[in-house]
């Protein structure tokens, strides 16, 4: 058995001999499968959640497929059985984290909803704004006022990183990037909440997916003419042309 949702990605950075893939997964008693262009590259078991792929430099028509299979499942490739199901277009989410004037218990939330449906009602990724209060101490914006941590009215957090701006783009953001997904226009929402539930920033779209076409299938030799060197074939044309 595989499962290709719960699955979401990282980030990545190259390295002397290729590029390192790292996701986070919600299926730890697996192990999650790289595929590169359809072949298997590689499998590994998860580390506290998440996995890392040392994968060989892509080309740039290369695409890495993360897949979630039953242990003694890891080296089976299952490539032919999902082609088709999950095209390779994702939406990727993100939002600084050192901007707003967040406290260390507060928590971003990201709802999505089915394709053609009119609200994001399903939660789909959720984390602290500052785990663990990690990079949540600083000036803050009246620092004059009280203190110099997160606990300063209106903190923005200036310890760490400067800004987000004119001073350079270097402060820490937040990501969730989700699984593949079909072409459809997809209802999209972003909150921000206290402890208590209060809604502090709250932000909604409709997001279109315009996946690449999948290619068609089950070709077959229908016939064979040798008087008029006539070739008859069939298939399957694309779901999305």
């Amino acid at each position: 058995m595989y499962y290709t949702t719960g699955i979401s990605y990282l980030g990545s950075y190259p390295t002397v001999l290729g590029r390192v893939i790292r996701a986070r997964t919600a299926h730890t008693d697996k192990v999650v499968q790289a595929y590169v262009a359809g072949r298997l590259a590689a499998w590994t078991v998860p580390q506290a959640g998440e996995v890392e792929f040392a994968l060989p430099a892509l080309g740039g028509d290369e695409r890495v497929f993360l897949l979630a299979v039953d242990p003694a499942q890891a080296e089976v490739n299952y490539w032919r059985e999902v082609t088709g199901a999950a095209p390779a277009s994702r939406l990727r989410v993100r939002m600084p984290q050192t901007l707003a004037p967040y406290r260390n218990d507060d928590r971003w939330d990201v709802y999505l909803g089915q394709a053609g449906e009119d609200q994001a009602s399903r939660l789909v990724h959720s984390q602290p704004v500052y785990d663990d209060g990690e990079r949540a101490g600083g000036f803050g914006a009246a620092w004059d006022s009280g203190g110099f941590g997160w606990d300063a009215p209106e903190s923005y957090g200036l310890g760490l990183y400067f800004g987000y701006g004119e001073f350079g783009f270097d402060c820490d953001m937040l990501a969730w990037v989700s699984p593949p997904l079909p072409r459809g226009q997809y209802p999209l929402r972003t909150v921000v909440e206290d402890a208590c539930g209060n809604v502090l920033a709250d932000w909604e779209s409709t997001i279109t997916v315009t996946s690449p076409p999948q290619p068609p299938s089950n070709l077959t030799v229908e016939s064979y003419d040798p008087q008029s060197d006539t070739l008859t074939l069939s298939f399957t044309p694309s779901r999305d042309l």
